[in-house]
């Protein structure tokens, strides 16, 4: 198990870095975001979770009531959050997210789905062998999770953190008791960018 969270750390903290380069100058955004959230399971069961999103397509579409953009990003999450009293949810996704952005209103909606993995873990697990109670180390179970994301924010501009969103997403658990259960999660987050402030054009 601790050779699969190494693989997932790896193949997140590679995503951003494999999709480095530079758009050219009409780009609202830089390639590369990054967002940080407050991540709370039903709202109450807290956790912390990164995304990193590079852009695949872009469109800037202007009309007479402003200036509007719409992206295709691909983007990848890696989280958790706190049970108390039960366990630690540990998460890894990724997705293709639409993303359209009222510049002239300062606001971005977004929906995004895409293949995830779920990973419980359970601190009080002992293990029975030959009359022998052991504590039974990083006990829990791994899922296929995919997961169908919809998200607003309010843009931040000429500012490191470039805008703050709100997001809701449903995690859905295969096999799971032999079904397939939903997880309801809520975030809010602080989007970031290391090369440059967001400028409106």
């Amino acid at each position: 198990m601790k050779k699969e969270i190494l693989i997932i750390c790896i193949m997140f903290f590679s995503f951003g870095t494999t999709y480095s380069q530079k758009t050219d100058t009409t780009s609202i955004l830089d390639t590369r975001t990054y967002t940080i959230s407050y991540f709370g399971n039903n709202l109450l069961k807290p956790g912390i979770k990164l995304e990193t999103n590079v852009i695949l397509t872009e469109k800037i579409v202007i009309k007479k009531k402003g200036v509007r953009t719409k992206q295709f990003l691909l983007g990848g999450n890696l989280g958790f959050y706190w049970h108390h009293r039960s366990h630690i949810g540990g998460f890894n996704y990724y997705q293709v997210i639409y993303k359209n952005t009222k510049t002239t209103k300062l606001k971005h909606t977004k929906i995004g789905i895409g293949p995830g993995i779920y990973r419980s873990f359970y601190p009080q697990t002992y293990s029975v062998s030959n009359g022998n109670v052991n504590k039974a180390s990083l006990a829990g179970r791994t899922y296929f999770a995919p997961v169908l994301s919809f998200g607003t924010g309010r843009i931040i501009p000429d500012r490191f953190f470039q805008s703050r969103t709100f997001s809701t997403n449903l995690m859905f658990l295969f096999d799971y008791n032999s079904g397939i259960v939903p997880l309801l999660n809520f975030e809010v987050g602080l989007c970031f960018n290391f090369n440059s402030h967001y400028t409106l054009k």
